[in-house]
């Protein structure tokens, strides 16, 4: 089983819990699948969706700009929600309050699939990034200044340059995004990436160090709301004996054995889970 037909089948049970069809080997596959994604997921990201979430006065702070915005678009509920105005032929950019330049950073975007249009990026941008433009493209990633994913094609573009992600996917594929996802920037590493239904995709972009990077997202569908909530952040602290373990012995196993460890390895299941998910 590949990711994309994986992530599909989470969907395909979420959207059938209350059906009971799930049986236990798919549940098992699905568990295997896990596994084998997380052997490549950092270190420093496992240490940070463990973590709870920030308060709600962190998640306000960081935000969308009541000021850094397109003046097609309205924000609400103190920042939580932007919503762009039915204006015809116009692109417009939300941004988030803070830019980053250090740490790991995570937050997800709120974006019903059904209020997306033609253009719909998802990424991170300077403070020189234009805001608003006139016609419809996929303004974010459309200059040196901006890093964007583009939910309709499965497209990163930065500076006009593209590729396709995920990485998987091939020729004219399409992966449908769901109504929420996770974006992952790493100052310290200079990546940014993104999780589906808690699948970590990958790096999208890397070469971002140094750089002071705020969210944003450009969007043409008129009344489409967008929601922002700010999950956590990570210091560049030295990670944990435990964690170093882990990524060892997850890179040591590798995508191929890495569920051999359940059945074979003579551990305290709590510890097998840890490795493991």
């Amino acid at each position: 089983m590949d990711l994309h037909s994986f992530v599909r089948s989470i969907r395909t049970n979420n959207n059938n819990n209350g059906s009971k069809t799930s049986t236990a080997s798919s549940s098992q596959t699905q568990r295997e699948f896990v596994a084998e994604c997380h052997a490549d997921r950092p270190a420093r990201l496992d240490r940070l969706l463990e973590q709870d979430s920030v308060p709600m006065e962190v998640q306000v702070s960081n935000s969308w700009s009541l000021v850094n915005k397109s003046p097609h678009i309205n924000i609400r509920n103190e920042g939580m929600v932007g919503k762009r105005r039915p204006v015809a032929k116009s692109t417009d950019c939300m941004r988030g309050r803070v830019g980053y330049t250090n740490g790991l950073h995570v937050w997800t975007i709120k974006w019903p699939a059904d209020c997306r249009g033609t253009h719909a990026m998802v990424g991170v941008a300077t403070e020189a990034a234009p805001l608003h433009t006139t016609g419809y493209c996929s303004l974010v990633g459309s200059n040196e200044e901006s890093w964007g994913w583009d939910l309709v094609r499965n497209k990163c573009y930065h500076n006009m340059t593209e590729q396709t992600y995920p990485n998987w996917l091939t020729g004219n594929e399409i992966f449908d995004i769901p109504d929420e996802l996770m974006v992952v920037l790493d100052m310290d590493s200079g990546t940014l990436g993104f999780i589906v239904d808690h699948i970590y995709l990958g790096v999208a972009f890397d070469g971002l160090k140094g750089k002071k990077l705020f969210p944003v997202i450009s969007t043409v569908w008129g009344n489409g709301e967008i929601g922002i909530k700010y999950e956590s952040c990570l210091e560049p602290n030295p990670l944990l004996l435990r964690e170093c373990c882990r990524q060892v012995i997850r890179k040591t196993a590798g995508k191929e054995r890495i569920n051999r460890i359940r059945s074979e390895i003579v551990l305290p299941n709590k510890l097998k889970n840890y490795i493991i998910q």
